[in-house]
């Protein structure tokens, strides 16, 4: 879902002659970061995703609805329709468990981070 909402995100920066660091300063993080969003490596919040429909005019419903014309590429799936053997099949899923365990890593550490911040929205 997260590629859908990141394809969206971009589309509608396209639509509207926005750019990535006019989103990163609304939202008041890197450039990189708004790059991680959009590329799919880093997980869009749901309040981020609020935001992000706030600077773009639009709802968040717009930013999640999977187009008609969406093709999935999902590497896992290209790689698996090319092993020949059952050895290379379960590599490619032994391989596809670990991207998911460092991901997984990654947003716990990212949310760790942010969860030392002080907060001051209240």
């Amino acid at each position: 879902m997260n590629a859908v909402i990141a394809k969206n995100v971009s589309v509608s920066l396209a639509k509207q002659n926005r750019k990535q660091i006019e989103l990163a300063e609304y939202l008041e993080v890197s450039r990189q970061t708004v790059s991680k969003m959009l590329s799919g490596i880093r997980t869009i919040s749901a309040g981020e995703l609020r935001r992000i429909a706030d600077f773009l005019c639009t709802s968040m419903e717009d930013l999640t609805t999977i187009p008609q014309n969406y093709e999935e590429a999902d590497v896992f799936r290209v790689f698996m329709g090319k092993a020949k053997t059952e050895e290379a099949r379960q590599a490619v899923r032994d391989i596809d468990k670990v991207i998911e365990l460092i991901l997984f890593h990654d947003k716990v550490r990212e949310n760790g981070v942010a969860m030392r911040e002080e907060w001051t929205d209240f």
